[in-house]
């Protein structure tokens, strides 16, 4: 009788541990599965976000501890070739709501932050990368 159930308590444990197995499983293979936010996402989200693509990245201005930093304008790295508000048709040189011809400049100290050169002042972007 003692071995019957130390059979079955192996047993539950054995099947505990396969289930928390697969639950983890489950877990890893939707982190990976991650990607970075499209227009379309972003406008969802929020149908007033600044947005424009570049280098198939979303970049999105108004986000305050990037407006906070201290920053410096560097090289000339794009311009804004269509306008768009429709996510879905968002290509590399869209934007939303910046107007064709706006020159884009990268920023001496980070890579993950462009500078819009507008009318109205400079505007900074952060770019939208998951991980």
């Amino acid at each position: 009788m003692n071995k019957r159930i130390a059979i079955l308590w192996v047993t539950i444990i054995f099947m505990f541990v396969i289930a928390g197995c697969n639950s983890n499983k489950s877990s890893v293979s939707r982190e990976w599965s991650t990607s970075n936010p499209t227009a379309e996402d972003v406008l969802s989200d929020n149908s007033n976000a600044n947005i424009f693509m570049f280098s198939d990245i979303i970049y999105n201005t108004g986000i305050p501890w990037v407006d906070e930093l201290e920053l410096h304008k560097d090289q000339y790295v794009t311009e804004i070739i269509e306008q768009s508000g429709d996510g879905k048709e968002f290509k590399n040189g869209t934007a939303n709501q910046l107007s064709i011809g706006t020159k884009i400049y990268s920023v001496k100290e980070r890579s993950d932050i462009y500078i819009a050169e507008t009318e109205d002042g400079d505007l900074r972007f952060y770019g939208l990368v998951e991980g």
